[in-house]
């Protein structure tokens, strides 16, 4: 699932019309800025699924499966709730605010980027969990390979 950048006319259109300058601009770096991010993810991404990584390199039984998707979800909801605490940390702009919809979109992309950091490889949680649960799940000689 890709996220296209918003325009600079889709974020605006419910703007004042005085602001519109600034706003188009703050808009189109902020796209560009997040599309940048989204790129170097995505580039990650794809390094992550050819890598040695022990969450990729699994056996593919059904309950594997389910293991790593849960260990992979867990580092994302991690992940995410990380970020959010970070971006709760930086003061809001007073000049003009932040509306309810704006606040939304921040969220719901901080989400998604975060998924896809997790899937990525991300801190490595994922693994780690991983490779503790396994025995568990799996039995002790599959969950020991590495």
């Amino acid at each position: 699932m890709q996220i296209a950048p918003l325009t600079a006319m889709g974020m605006n259109s419910s703007m004042a019309p005085n602001n519109t300058t600034y706003d188009s601009a703050q808009t189109a770096a902020e796209s560009a800025k997040f599309a940048e991010m989204l790129r170097d993810v995505q580039r990650k991404a794809d390094t992550a699924a050819q890598a040695d990584h022990v969450v990729n390199e699994a056996a593919m039984s059904q309950r594997d499966k389910e293991l790593k998707e849960a260990c992979k979800g867990f580092e994302a909801m991690f992940l995410s709730m990380m970020y959010k605490q970070m971006r709760a940390t930086v003061p809001e702009n007073k000049l003009f605010g932040e509306s309810n919809g704006q606040k939304i979109f921040m969220d719901m992309r901080d989400n998604e980027l975060m998924k896809t950091v997790a899937d990525s490889g991300g801190l490595g949680l994922a693994d780690l969990m991983y490779r503790q649960l396994s025995p568990q799940v799996n039995g002790p000689a599959e969950g020991q390979k590495k």
